[in-house]
């Protein structure tokens, strides 16, 4: 039987210049691979062209690319041992290995039904092994005279598969670094005891918050928040204590806020405070008394308080307000540190409010 005519030096040239077309459009190596045997097998009129990549440390191969005019069903990303037919064989020795006729060969593994020749091509770049190209035919001696071009193919093919993952290796690292930066971020704006937001983070939500209810014209509320005799707890059981017993408390507050838009922030020391977008006065009392009322439930002991209860307890100042585009944000926080002061001047383990009408412009 005559073998077909290898294909001349134009069409060589054009089909190296359409993998170099389809690598640079699309660098998603599976993709791209799939593109590169569609063109293969329309340019040349193969029945059957198969690309697998190679990994010599797992010592497998996969398939990542199939065109077949066959009517035959074939997985692509299936993976093999080296060593396994003449795909494997090839990938183990690093050498092309062609078949004029398979029914004479010992280690062929059928693919394509009816397969008499095939022609198996390593991709080499820089000398190492990347990937395998395999052609099959149902004629004998189909690639007798081919395996030239298919060689000069498998090159450009290496270099295709260079660019795609030198791609992959960039987005991964971009996403790595993505990652990296994100985890900064949230870490510079996080508390590194009690994992609450610190006051960096308060301070940026609180200013947007307060912009967001001078626009809607609604209420915005804040706790000022301080677990009472605090210096006697850290001198009763040490700063250990003392960092547990805060990140106890920043856990049990954070447990108590119901609304997504509500947010506790380590303010200082011992302090926290507590913005609660659209909440009124009433809303705010009632949230105070709330977050009081969790951390005293703890019952942790705190032997040096000079209350009758022995227990670790907070104080709560509340302050609520309309703002309008005029009003200044600042004051409403001192007002939510006065109410915390006459909570605690008023017997600490209580919620206070402040009453006022207006804030400084």
């Amino acid at each position: 039987m005559a073998t077909k005519k290898p294909p001349g030096r134009g069409t060589e040239l054009e089909i190296l210049n359409a993998i170099v077309r389809i690598a640079t459009l699309d660098l998603e190596l599976r993709p791209m691979l799939q593109r590169i045997t569609d063109a293969l097998a329309q340019k040349f009129g193969w029945e059957f062209v198969a690309c697998v990549t190679v990994d010599r440390d797992r010592k497998r191969f996969t398939c990542e690319a199939v065109t077949t005019t066959q009517n035959t069903d074939i997985d692509v990303g299936y993976s093999r041992e080296l060593g396994s037919g003449v795909v494997g064989e090839v990938a183990s020795l690093a050498r092309p290995i062609l078949l004029d006729d398979v029914l004479t060969a010992k280690n062929y593994v059928e693919t394509m039904p009816g397969t008499r020749s095939e022609l198996c091509v390593p991709v080499l770049h820089r000398g190492e092994l990347v990937a395998i190209l395999n052609l099959e035919s149902t004629r004998p001696r189909e690639f007798h005279d081919q395996l030239p071009l298919v060689q000069t193919i498998a090159d450009q093919i290496a270099g295709a598969i260079h660019s795609a993952r030198l791609f992959q290796q960039a987005q991964h690292a971009n996403r790595a670094l993505a990652e990296a930066n994100r985890r900064l971020e949230e870490l510079s704006r996080t508390d590194g005891l009690t994992g609450v937001a610190n006051r960096r983070q308060f301070e940026d939500v609180y200013e947007r918050e307060w912009r967001r209810a001078q626009r809607a014209k609604g209420p915005i509320a804040l706790l000022m928040i301080d677990i009472d005799e605090f210096k006697k707890y850290n001198d009763r059981y040490g700063h250990q204590g003392g960092d547990d017993c805060l990140k106890k408390v920043a856990e049990t507050l954070k447990a108590a806020l119901t609304r997504a838009s509500d947010m506790v922030a380590r303010y200082g020391g011992e302090e926290f405070v507590v913005v609660l977008p659209g909440s009124d006065q009433q809303q705010g009392i009632a949230t105070a008394e709330r977050l009081r009322q969790r951390v005293e439930a703890l019952a942790m002991p705190h032997e040096a308080a000079t209350s009758g209860n022995k227990k670790v307890t907070i104080s709560v100042g509340v302050a609520s307000y309309h703002p309008d585009e005029k009003d200044r944000g600042e004051t409403l926080l001192s007002a939510a540190d006065q109410a915390l002061y006459g909570a605690k001047h008023g017997g600490r383990n209580r919620t206070c409010a402040a009453v006022f009408n207006s804030v400084a412009r």
